[in-house]
């Protein structure tokens, strides 16, 4: 049974994104969001592009669990959520949960035209929103056809990019384990100028762990 221990502003937790510097940065400090604009808003999941090729069945099935357990307890609705939760275990583990996150950055964009069609123009720098963190809440609302509310930052620093291409939720697919190709990764070294997305679910002094790279 999970219990519900405390609720927290939403405000709180994009202060600390703020002023959290990017991870992996070769013990640069560089606030990749220091000066970005963050709100809440809603997408359906099919309006953003998840940046993984896969979802766990298990992690699916935890949060649908733990989804109807606070719907029925506490009316609260984690594909619906404006401010971060914290939440406790049955063994005692006290886990911290955030709106899922959606960065709208800058991208490089060739358009292919299509039989018939005049040329398009050349190269385009366009705003993509991309699907950062919270990947199994949207397959979740994508299973339902419902809007989900998430974070929305725009504004990062444009000279880090995220690690991982935009790819199509047809790409994505449900796995038991990790799968070996986890993401359009962009750079040579994968884990590297990683945003500092765990401070969103943190419950003390400290962020959790981080889970990219397992």
């Amino acid at each position: 049974m999970i219990t519900l221990e405390r609720i927290e502003s939403i405000e709180k937790a994009f202060a600390r994104l703020k002023a959290a510097s990017l991870e992996a940065a070769n013990g640069e400090e560089i606030f990749i969001y220091r000066n970005a604009t963050m709100r809440l808003a809603e997408f359906l999941p099919e309006e953003i592009n998840p940046t993984s090729l896969y979802v766990l069945r298990d992690q699916l099935e935890l949060l649908r669990k733990i989804r109807k357990q606070l719907i029925d307890r506490y009316r609260i609705d984690i594909l619906q959520l404006s401010s971060t939760i914290h939440l406790k275990t049955e063994d005692g583990r006290l886990l911290g949960m955030a709106p899922p996150l959606v960065e709208i950055y800058e991208e490089s964009v060739q358009i292919i035209s299509q039989q018939g069609d005049r040329s398009p123009p050349p190269m385009l720098l366009l705003q993509v929103p991309i699907l950062k963190d919270g990947i199994h809440r949207a397959w979740i609302a994508r299973e339902e056809k419902s809007a989900i509310r998430c974070i929305v930052v725009h504004g990062a620093l444009k000279t880090y990019l995220p690690y991982a291409y935009p790819n199509a939720w047809a790409q994505v697919q449900v796995y038991d384990i990790k799968p070996e190709n986890k993401k359009f990764y962009r750079r040579q070294n994968l884990y590297s100028y990683m945003r500092p997305l765990r401070v969103l679910r943190q419950t003390g002094d400290t962020p959790p762990l981080p889970e990219w790279g397992r």
